[in-house]
């Protein structure tokens, strides 16, 4: 099979004068970095062939590289191969949670990883500290090489989300998350699940940890959380 047939745009990162394309090329996968505008018309950057068309005539794209970065010099396209290194998550937070890898491909972009570097630690330590009312951690998924992760799997939660008559299982589900010194941090009625009487939680993007002085973040989560439940803004509904 010809390269090109193989070649598909996973994701795509667009910013006002430049952007990053997420691709896969056969069984490997490789970024382009573009850092000036007019080099993928602007009806061109969001629909797969059409940002292949124009990226396949760029100098080098053959040859064998992990990232390319595509500028602007004297009014010509240059092209630098592995100026930047692929995104993968720091490898104390995978080591935080230990658990085995799956080889996926439609992933995250290198801004995201923060916030998934921090539930990886999060849920690292709800498991060491046996916090059960949470979801399952199956393992993580890298791309290519085990060493490259880029997120994880968890176990899906079937339930539905509380209203204020689940107050008292809510408030016993979110003391018990800080009894082991965690702090949700966006504890909106969207982020619980309750199947009959217990509640559990999803969602710990921003959970930060009472060790770390966020004693008064998680009297003010739990002070709230009954107009939480009364709040019917949709805010943090997905």
């Amino acid at each position: 099979m010809d390269e090109h047939e193989r070649e598909e745009v996973l994701s795509l990162d667009l910013e006002e004068d430049d952007y990053l394309y997420r691709i896969r090329r056969g069984h490997r996968i490789v970024y382009v970095s573009v850092l000036h505008a007019d080099i993928v018309p602007p009806e061109h950057r969001t629909e797969g062939s059409r940002i292949l068309s124009h990226l396949r005539r760029l100098p080098g794209w053959d040859g064998e590289w992990r990232t390319l970065t595509v500028r602007k010099r004297d009014g010509a396209v240059e092209c630098t191969v592995n100026e930047f290194e692929a995104h993968k998550l720091d490898s104390g937070a995978v080591d935080a949670c230990a658990g085995p890898a799956f080889n996926l491909l439609e992933l995250e972009f290198k801004h995201e990883l923060e916030a998934l570097e921090r539930k990886v630690r999060v849920y690292g330590a709800l498991r060491n500290r046996e916090f059960s009312l949470c979801p399952g951690f199956i393992g993580y998924v890298y791309e290519e090489e085990k060493d490259r992760v880029l997120g994880f799997l968890m176990e899906e939660m079937h339930g539905r989300h509380p209203d204020i008559r689940d107050l008292g299982a809510c408030e016993d589900t979110v003391e018990q998350l800080h009894g082991v010194g965690v702090v949700h941090g966006d504890l909106n009625k969207y982020n619980i699940i309750v199947s009959g009487n217990v509640a559990k939680l999803i969602d710990f993007e921003v959970s930060t940890f009472l060790e770390d002085g966020h004693h008064e973040e998680a009297k003010d989560e739990l002070r709230k959380l009954a107009d939480q439940l009364l709040d019917t803004s949709e805010v943090g509904l997905r």
